[in-house]
């Protein structure tokens, strides 16, 4: 993960990864602008479905499929998350954390709260199955934490979240890589967003 002035770089992640790539990540791996993949999955050349947020998701086996048509190769393996039902929020405040806990279905497992330096330092430990930051944290840049993720090489490839407890910050983060940004207390919008993921 590229260093910035606040963020502290995760751990060395092992090689685990998600089912589902961003349209995004399948421009950076086939050298193209974000808009061409997403032209061709409005075209139907791309199989893709869609989050909550009307982020573009591409399965695996299509992002290769897309790619061979256009004479790249791609030879990854990608397994399971480590931590497959477990969702982290990188927060300061336990009370977050805790709130945020109480909204999650029992499909989901809410990640231990150790701290946000201690938890951005130990995330590519035991990758999730999802990452949420809160942009209300006031020690580090909270947007300078969703680039830095976003940047990462397999923390990257994780559905990232953001929550705030005022509508003004949701916007940026989503400029800034976040797939969805939602009021921290809007338990039925987070639910449906975890559905989608799961």
């Amino acid at each position: 993960m590229p260093r910035t002035r606040d963020t502290p770089d995760p751990a060395p992640p092992p090689a685990a990864t998600p089912k589902l790539l961003h349209a995004g990540e399948v421009a950076r791996l086939a050298g193209l602008h974000k808009t061409t993949v997403l032209q061709a999955v409005r075209r139907g050349e791309v199989k893709a479905s869609r989050t909550v947020g009307r982020s573009v998701r591409i399965a695996l086996p299509d992002a290769v499929a897309y790619l061979q048509s256009r004479g790249i190769s791609l030879a990854v393996t990608r397994t399971a998350p480590s931590e497959p039902n477990a969702v982290v929020v990188l927060t300061e405040q336990a009370e977050v954390h805790r709130r945020f806990g109480e909204i999650l279905s029992s499909a989901w497992r809410l990640g231990p709260h150790h701290g946000l330096y201690e938890d951005l330092l130990t995330l590519g430990l035991r990758p999730p199955a999802a990452v949420v930051v809160d942009l209300d944290v006031l020690g580090l840049n909270p947007l300078a934490i969703v680039r830095a993720l976003r940047a990462h090489a397999v923390l990257g490839q994780l559905p990232l979240l953001a929550l705030s407890q005022t509508d003004a910050p949701l916007a940026g983060a989503v400029a800034h890589g976040a797939e969805v940004a939602l009021r921290a207390g809007d338990a039925t919008q987070w639910r449906a967003v975890l559905a989608g993921i799961g």
